[in-house]
């Protein structure tokens, strides 16, 4: 896609830890998803968020298949390590990103392999520690 931007990465990850674990995005992830963006890009308008929105949902449902939108997946993970500076921002990705899994109550393994991928690429294995139950997934960072 043309234009596609560290902020349309973001979105786009966010997407698929809502949408591939269970094939659906529920009110409460949109809620989240929304709420993590403006606590990661605070200068974003509801406007461009909406745009941006729009695009990656477009882009998502272009790729076609799980297998495209995983590779994608991985593919934005890596193109958002150049967006922090310091290890706490990536682990507040992580962090979003477990949020946003928790925010139906349901942990699905899918969602719990994402996150673990995510701190995989995000070079954080050492430096996260996850506690999981059924509906709940928190992250801990190990400075």
């Amino acid at each position: 896609m043309e234009n596609w931007s560290l902020n349309h990465d973001l979105v786009y990850v966010f997407v698929c830890v809502s949408y591939l674990a269970d094939g659906e995005i529920d009110d409460s992830e949109k809620d989240a998803m929304r709420g993590n963006i403006k606590v990661t890009q605070p200068n974003l308008s509801d406007g461009d968020y909406d745009t941006i929105s729009s695009q990656v949902v477009d882009e998502f449902i272009a790729l076609g298949n799980e297998s495209a939108r995983s590779a994608k997946y991985t593919e934005s993970l890596n193109a958002l390590k150049s967006m922090f500076d310091a290890d706490e921002g990536k682990f507040k990705l992580i962090k979003n990103l477990a949020y946003i899994a928790r925010a139906d109550e349901f942990i699905h393994e899918n969602e719990m392999a994402m996150i673990e991928e995510a701190i995989t690429v995000l070079d954080m294995v050492a430096k996260v520690n996850i506690v999981k139950t059924d509906s709940t997934l928190f992250v801990d960072f190990r400075s």
